[in-house]
């Protein structure tokens, strides 16, 4: 963060940093508080090996805050919001966090009470609280000046949580090298200068690794970013507009939900010139709406907690190039090496399916606490990334999901990502999500489906479909028509979720609302949630 705080420091008066709380912030005073939060963590005992939790959602403040953390040396552990306070201290006591700075406007009081009533661990708020030390409240009587940073290398810089899809998540840990800045930072620096003067960026709900590390490089570019604290389709589609922004930072399935909602249709998204998206698989089809709504804009990353950006999908990649082009997460960053192995560790060729293994100088230093899970997936400076893909002839990398995931039907294994392909090429289909669920002989397929409510979509057209490409191991058993596809707080499908609702049925906040939707096949008599021959029967409202 130095070299960035001395950028900022030679172009004081320049507007940075926006959010509704605040309103605009200039790199003069963005520099001022970071030193000052600075010394206000350094007076409290926060340095090299001291952990602190980052609570809240995104805002100007936490983002300051996470930097002043790191210029005294210490790590800092992105925390999801939303959780239950006993799921909190859980999570802060494996992080053994020593401080939580919390923004108390967002975080659940009971959450605050019970991080308070931790013994070890030292609550500071980012205003006033009935918990806690107000780190802001005493500001003014710290130092702006600089001084050096305080990292150590080898120490703990961040402890971020995995996607939780093969198990519980597991926390990442992260460490100061000398080689600063972050070649991230450097690389998302030099991608928004490429597409003109001037980049002003557009980030909605969590202080993700990715998002900072964006923010950093748009900052040192001579940019300005803008800060919402949640995901609205119509605020973000508004706040690109007002702001005319230049670029759009959003997960694959809230980039799915901006094009759907009409309160975000009429919005002037013109000044656009880059939609980074990532987080979730991009089906040819939601690539080819993004691009019909917005234009050849969308890039599309590809990575992992445990190792930084893997790949990157630019429309150089994917215009006028077939559905595999397409589906594709696009060629390796600079400075990564990727590998299709098979079980043996023997290297594939173009084509082949097999694990993916990747190279990069980001990788983690292992799992916090678990030396048996960091020694499963780190071999001689390669991740085993868990993942099933395949290379093309071209050096694209096509990724088919988990391997955990993988569905074993009929003799075939089959990946969601295949059946999502095809279902949501079909018209009214929306969005899909496929899972397996076991059964006494094997796993079964299903599919869940929201549709458009103006246009007719019916189960059996939909399994025909699937079944006529792909085969008809891929057909789905069922269809459960909903009115959103749950994901996890890491922007994952939840497919634990899913497998609930198809045993037990769609909750009424999940379900489709029957005043809306199209007519559907009637289903087979008591064909139930579990049937074999159609849509679910689930109460639609």
């Amino acid at each position: 963060m130095s070299t960035l705080l001395e950028v900022l420091a030679w172009d004081r008066d320049r507007p940075v940093l926006h959010d509704a709380r605040d309103g605009w912030l200039t790199a003069g005073s963005a520099v001022d508080t970071v030193y000052r939060l600075a010394r206000a963590l350094r007076e409290r005992g926060c340095g090299p090996d001291r952990m602190a939790a980052l609570f809240g959602p995104l805002s100007t403040g936490l983002y300051l805050c996470s930097h002043a953390v790191e210029h005294v040396g210490g790590g800092q552990a992105e925390v999801p919001m939303g959780l239950p306070a006993p799921e909190y201290v859980r999570l802060f006591a494996e992080f053994g966090a020593g401080f939580v700075v919390a923004d108390p406007e967002a975080a659940d009081a009971p959450a605050l009470r019970a991080v308070a009533a931790m013994p070890g661990v030292r609550l500071l708020t980012l205003g006033a609280a009935a918990e806690g030390e107000d780190l802001l409240a005493e500001l003014d009587r710290h130092s702006p000046e600089p001084f050096p940073p305080q990292a150590r290398p080898g120490a703990p810089v961040r402890v971020g949580l995995t996607g939780g899809t093969t198990g519980r998540s597991k926390p990442v840990v992260r460490v100061f090298t000398e080689k600063m800045p972050d070649p991230r930072t450097i690389w998302y620096a030099r991608m928004v200068a490429a597409h003109g003067p001037g980049p002003r960026v557009v980030l909605a709900e969590q202080l993700s690794g990715v998002g900072r590390t964006l923010m950093n490089g748009v900052l040192a570019v001579g940019g300005q970013c803008v800060l919402l604290p949640d995901f609205d389709p119509p605020r973000v589609a508004g706040a690109v507009q007002a702001h005319r922004a230049t670029h759009v930072f959003l997960p694959t399935h809230q980039l799915r939900r901006l094009l759907d909602h009409p309160g975000a249709a009429a919005a002037d998204l013109s000044s656009l010139r880059c939609v980074i998206t990532g987080g979730g698989m991009m089906t040819p089809a939601l690539l080819n709406r993004a691009v019909a709504r917005l234009g050849p804009i969308v890039y599309s990353s590809y990575g992992q907690t445990e190792a930084g950006n893997i790949a990157w999908l630019e429309p150089e990649h994917y215009t006028g190039a077939d559905a595999e082009a397409r589906r594709s997460c696009g060629r390796p960053v600079p400075g990564v090496d990727i590998e299709i192995r098979d079980l043996q560790g023997r290297v594939l060729g173009p084509g082949e399916r097999g694990r993916v293994w990747v190279r990069t100088r980001l990788l983690m230093a292992g799992y916090l606490n678990r030396p048996e899970d960091t020694a499963r997936v780190l071999r001689g400076g390669w991740l085993d990334t868990q993942d099933i893909g395949y290379r093309t002839e071209d050096g694209l990398l096509v990724l088919l999901g988990r391997a955990r995931n993988a569905i074993a039907v009929a003799g075939a294994t089959v990946f969601a990502v295949e059946v999502d392909a095809v279902l949501q090429e079909q018209p009214g289909v929306l969005d899909s999500a496929t899972f397996g669920v076991p059964g006494p002989d094997g796993e079964t397929l299903h599919s869940a489906v929201v549709r458009d409510p103006a246009v007719p979509v019916e189960a059996a057209a939909l399994r025909a479909a699937v079944g006529e490409r792909r085969g008809a191991a891929y057909a789905p058993s069922s269809v459960l028509f909903v009115a959103r596809i749950p994901y996890t707080r890491s922007h994952d499908v939840n497919w634990d979720l899913l497998r609930r609702w198809h045993a037990e049925g769609v909750p009424d906040d999940a379900a489709e609302d029957a005043a809306k939707a199209a007519p559907a096949a009637p289903t087979s008599p008591g064909a139930g949630a579990a049937g074999a021959t159609g849509q679910a029967d689930l109460p639609l409202r």
